[in-house]
């Protein structure tokens, strides 16, 4: 378990000493997907709020809300804003947001990653909007979690993301 943790605690130095140094967006949706991958495997972070019947882990930095439909939280960062939502039908091996991603011919994917661990399917994508913007999303299960980013810090903000939805839990 401690190994675990220094894996994790290496990739995320290296993920911030490579952000200084100017990535590009091809490097930074690289490195972005695997610190999904890893964050989605790992599954270290626990919840730390509640919100309504969501717990979830939200990371240092970080706010997050209630939005007008209870199934949806208003996370901020800054001047980024990301919406989680929750299906609280749908159990941790759902396909359903991954399915309506690959659907919907009109988004312009730049990468895409599944990943399955533990009876529990996710993914990461990076979608382009235009030259400057890019869609992230993340899904652990039923949660997902989309945002439009310039091409800064793509990779930061896919590892975030995904400890988020990775630990979204209901209240009984």
């Amino acid at each position: 378990m401690k190994l675990k943790w220094v894996h994790v605690a290496i990739l995320i130095i290296v993920t911030l000493v490579l952000t200084g140094c100017g990535k590009t967006v091809d490097e930074q949706v690289e490195l972005g997907i695997t610190s999904a991958e890893t964050v989605f495997k790992d599954n270290s972070n626990k919840p730390n709020k509640t919100i309504g019947e969501i717990q979830l882990f939200v990371p240092s930095g970080y706010s997050a809300k209630e939005s007008e439909d209870l199934n949806n939280l208003i996370l901020t960062k800054g001047k980024d804003q990301y919406l989680l939502f929750v299906n609280e039908y749908e159990k941790q091996d759902s396909k359903l947001h991954y399915e309506l991603l690959k659907k919907d011919s009109s988004k312009k994917v730049i990468k895409e990653e599944t990943i399955e661990s533990d009876g529990a399917f996710g993914f990461a994508a990076v979608i382009e909007v235009d030259e400057d913007h890019y869609e992230l999303i993340t899904s652990s299960g039923g949660a997902k979690i989309s945002t439009i980013s310039e091409d800064k810090k793509i990779d930061e903000k896919l590892a975030n993301m995904m400890a988020i939805t990775r630990s979204v839990e209901l209240i009984d």
